[in-house]
């Protein structure tokens, strides 16, 4: 597990993990990178993501999460990790959420160049649906803000390619009693719990349905298709048993994000016998491969390298 001190809280769901790399060893790095680009081979150094975005499955531990950030930090040591994380209640508290989450947005404005596509330097990494309503959040605080001060900051989150972990799926019961219930192993909570459960989806699910409108889940999972995010290259890590997120969830979303929201590039990587959010433990050589290889495709001029 990383280090406690790698992290640095900024808010109640945003840390920031600094890069890896000291000083003296990214100037040495980046000094040997111009030596490979000018002996005409890759320079790889310089073109890995300034900033990961990493956000969070719903209620994740932060020690848990920091294996993420851990793992990044292994594989892009210059590369600066922007953690959020969700909890239950921000489903149902997001002007709290949103004002948690704002220092992320002013960090990706800082941190970042703005742009979007093959010249950004930002890669988003999400995991679950609570990860998806990190996203969704976050992205409206930057389109909203961005239409306030005009052109200078970034109306969209500025990102070469989305990692999507185990998600976006759809909510039946059975999935948000496992959802909202993950950690209680206490009976003495966990059956009140699942009984509060029960009676907030049914009610929930009788509200849009009289007032004809879609979940919030699947209008979370419409959002990460529509034109509010752009079209870059995707990758999809999920699952043939994943007991929250069924695996036809997914498909049928990367299937969408081709027909629908225009996304070329999108790979499927599908962990067989993989709990929900365990494909990094299940198979990490495989996992971490994916994760690079879509930052690595995503760069125009890693294709004209190959050629």
């Amino acid at each position: 597990m990383a280090s406690r001190s790698t992290l640095q809280r900024i808010s109640a769901a945003v840390y920031l993990a600094e890069p890896a790399a000291v000083a003296a060893s990214a100037s040495t790095a980046r000094k040997q990178a111009g030596n490979q680009l000018a002996n005409g081979s890759p320079a790889s150094a310089m073109r890995d993501p300034r900033m990961v975005l990493l956000c969070t499955w719903m209620g994740a531990q932060l020690k848990h999460a920091e294996k993420y950030v851990d793992a990044y930090r292994k594989l892009y040591p210059e590369s600066t990790v922007l953690l959020v994380r969700s909890n239950p209640i921000d489903f149902f508290r997001r002007a709290a959420f949103l004002e948690a989450i704002r220092p992320a947005a002013e960090l990706l404005r800082a941190r970042s160049n703005g742009q979007i596509g093959p010249t950004s330097d930002v890669l988003v990494h999400t995991l679950s649906n609570g990860g998806c309503l990190t996203l969704q959040e976050l992205n409206e605080h930057l389109r909203k803000n961005a239409s306030a001060a005009g052109s200078a900051q970034p109306a969209t989150i500025p990102a070469r390619a989305f990692i999507y972990d185990s998600c976006p799926g759809l909510s039946t019961l059975t999935s948000t009693i496992r959802a909202f219930s993950a950690g209680l192993r206490n009976p003495l909570v966990y059956y009140p719990a699942v009984a509060g459960i029960t009676v907030m989806y049914s009610v929930l699910r009788f509200w849009t349905i009289v007032r004809r409108q879609p979940s919030t889940l699947a209008r979370i999972s419409a959002y990460l298709n529509s034109p509010a995010l752009p079209p870059v290259p995707r990758l999809y890590l999920y699952s043939d048993v994943d007991e929250l997120i069924p695996p036809e969830d997914v498909e049928r979303h990367a299937a969408e994000a081709k027909s629908k929201a225009g996304v070329e590039q999108v790979t499927m990587e599908m962990f067989a016998g993989s709990p929900h959010v365990a494909h990094a433990r299940t198979d990490p050589a495989r996992y971490w491969t994916a994760v690079k290889q879509v930052w690595e495709e995503s760069d125009p001029q890693t294709d004209t390298e190959k050629h």
